[in-house]
């Protein structure tokens, strides 16, 4: 699968983005339809408004008083009985409201020099309501599980002359485009309820707002770029904030896409281009930092991140974001589905495993290959000590160290290492004390692993479980599967009917995003065929003649249920697992039939075998391969090896005929 359909089912296709973004603007006009008497005028901003729709995003509003403007002459205010913007000297995108009528609005108003201008900070607390908290310029409420964000504004009758630069600046590349330049004109502006930190007016001034230009600009980028809006700024809330906390926000992640399409042409933004987009965005966010200036879109003289960015931070932002340079979008997605666990007094002296320096430095691939190797050599000589609290500080250390790609890897290495244990536990040595080690350590392993995806570590567990005669226990990790395994899974390349039923199911706003970060990618079940003690018995067959690695995760997960119910001597539950493996044959949804096919037609035939009918098992493992003769001993040559493997153990109950 391309990484613009993985983009696609994470934040939404381009139909998707279209609805809800309709809906959006559909909900505002309805607000505006009921709201008492048009006294003020409801505007859908931030995320929301931008089509962006998942969780955890507020719903922010922008409350626009349509009694009273902003203008910008004297003689206006006088007119109209506006507000007169007064812009700030010293902070760029700021400004004071001077009220010629500061009588109707006593309780907010503050004199300065002689002048009454209406302050900020007494309009937002007189603005509170119950339950409400002041949050930046908005007051913010929790209803129905939801937070919003409420933004007591006044509109703008004019373009601010601070602003008029971005009118005018070329654009060689055409966006934005010209009518969308005059139209933004016209809508003008909004001031909030915020001052300049730095500013010794802070409490009394008010931010100039383009939250509504903004939001036409957004509609107007093409897929690819609002998809890249997207994987940004999920960057920023998954890895950036929680790493460095505080630096950045999603709004220089939104004029950092704005710049970058504006200076790049729009041959670029293909999806083709996506990976390349991903990494010039990086770039250009990088020099922000680095330099200490990230210029707000519409008034460049203003530095955002100027009180944001200092020498103690400067460093660890830059670092993250080459890494995520480096990893491209995949290993960026895998970084964002990982947990950052909490800081611990870890030093790799504790740790009984030697981690040097360069071990700690070296790249993800390194990290993965370096760990499995070094587990399996604990493995292979350790007999009397309990690895299992080894292992939890090893995993400690590094998932402190490295997350993301490496976490990720890391747990994989983990499964890895629960079925080379398994193997040894089950491989018909009588070490007993050795043996209840093994177990403690595989029980460790199979909780660090059980998230790696839908499928590996539930499916690792599951079977571990048979293994040990937990049949129940085996049955309820199977049922928890199956139960998040995503409708029509994404397993190897899946069709575009398929993508377009999964993407319909999950681009929703009930699903979070670390739910579809973790069904995006559901991986077939692998098999090593050196390990094959941690399989079941009935399975080792099909696993010693498969020439592919890999199973179907649902035909697999069918199989091992049915042979758990045997176990239970279920009769009736084990033809409805039989009967979800011949379904899989008609799933119009897999794009490999004769696989698929002769995958179900196996293992249905390991099922007739372990009940007891032969003659079954035979006639559904035969029809797994195209035979020309009938099969008479000795066995028919002409027939693929792999079938003359299969019945031959079959008939003969002989592993390894």
């Amino acid at each position: 699968m391309d990484i613009a359909s993985r983009l696609s089912m994470l934040f939404g296709t381009e139909e998707h983005v279209h609805m809800r973004r309709q809906l959006t603007l559909l909900r505002e006009e309805i607000i505006n339809i009921v709201a008492p008497q048009g006294l003020f005028r409801f505007i859908c901003s931030g995320s929301l408004g931008e089509g962006v729709h998942y969780p955890p995003s507020d719903d922010d509003f922008m409350s626009c008083n349509n009694r009273t403007l902003v203008v910008k002459t004297y003689m206006e205010a006088l007119q109209s009985g506006g507000l007169l913007m007064v812009p700030s000297e010293n902070s760029p995108g700021y400004c004071l409201l001077f009220d010629i009528n500061p009588s109707r609005r006593e309780n907010v108003i503050q004199v300065i020099n002689g002048m009454p201008f209406l302050s900020s900070l007494l309009f937002k607390q007189d603005s509170l309501l119950g339950g409400q908290s002041i949050h930046g310029p908005c007051q913010s409420q929790e209803l129905g599980g939801y937070e919003y964000d409420f933004a007591q504004c006044f509109r703008c009758s004019f373009w601010p002359d601070v602003a008029k630069s971005w009118a005018i600046r070329i654009r060689p590349n055409g966006w934005p485009s010209l009518d969308m330049i005059q139209n933004i004109l016209r809508d003008g502006c909004h001031v909030v309820p915020v001052g300049d930190p730095d500013s010794s007016f802070r409490d009394h001034e008010w931010r100039i707002s383009f939250s509504v230009a903004e939001r036409n600009l957004m509609h107007s980028l093409n897929h690819a770029q609002f998809l890249m809006y997207n994987i940004l700024r999920l960057c920023l809330k998954r890895v950036l904030n929680i790493m460095v906390p505080g630096v950045l926000c999603s709004y220089f992640i939104k004029t950092t896409i704005f710049y970058t399409v504006e200076n790049t042409s729009v041959q670029l933004w293909q999806f083709d281009n996506i990976e390349t987009c991903f990494k010039t965005c990086l770039s250009v966010l990088y020099d922000y930092v680095d330099q200490g200036n990230c210029p707000n879109y519409f008034i460049p003289e203003y530095n955002m991140i100027k009180r944001k960015v200092n020498d103690g931070n400067r460093q660890p932002v830059l670092n993250i974001i080459r890494f995520l340079h480096t990893v491209g979008i995949i290993g960026t997605i895998h970084i964002c589905k990982e947990e950052i666990i909490s800081d611990e007094n870890l030093t790799l002296a504790r740790i009984e495993l030697k981690l040097d320096e360069n071990f700690m430095r070296c790249d993800h691939f390194r990290i993965a290959i370096r760990f499995v190797t070094i587990i399996s050599y604990i493995l292979s000589k350790t007999e009397h000590i309990s690895i299992a609290p080894l292992l939890c500080k090893i995993s400690r250390l590094l998932r402190r160290h490295f997350t993301g790609v490496q976490s990720y890897i890391f747990r994989i290495g983990i499964v890895s290492c629960c079925k080379i244990m398994m193997n040894n536990l089950l491989n018909g040595n009588e070490r007993n004390k050795n043996n209840y080690f093994l177990h403690s350590s595989i029980k460790c392993l199979l909780r660090i692993g059980y998230n790696v995806d839908v499928t590996t570590g539930k499916l690792t567990a599951a079977t571990y479980m048979y293994l040990l005669g937990k049949t129940k226990s085996a049955l309820s990790h199977i049922r928890r599967l199956l139960s998040e395994y995503p409708p029509y899974a994404i397993d190897n390349s899946p069709s575009d009917i398929k993508q377009s039923t999964y993407m319909d199911t999950m681009c929703s706003r009930r699903y979070t995003m670390d739910h579809k970060i973790r069904h995006s990618w559901a991986p077939p079940f692998a098999f090593h065929h050196e390990l094959l003690n941690a399989y079941p018995l009935a399975l080792q067959i099909l696993i010693s003649t498969l020439e592919q690695y890999t199973l179907c995760t649902l035909t697999y997960t069918y199989l091992l249920e049915s042979l758990c119910y045997i176990q239970l001597q279920n009769s009736t539950a084990v033809k409805k697992s039989t009967r979800c493996l011949l379904y899989l044959m008609d799933d119009p949804y897999y794009d490999h039939k004769e696989n698929i096919t002769t995958e179900v037609n196996m293992c249905v035939g390991i099922i007739k075998y372990v009940q007891g009918d032969s003659q079954s098992a035979c006639r559904w493992l035969g029809s797994a391969y195209t035979m020309k003769d009938n099969l008479l001993p000795p066995y028919n040559e002409s027939l693929g090896r792999s079938a003359v493997i299969y019945i031959a153990c079959m008939l003969n109950k002989l592993f390894y005929s």
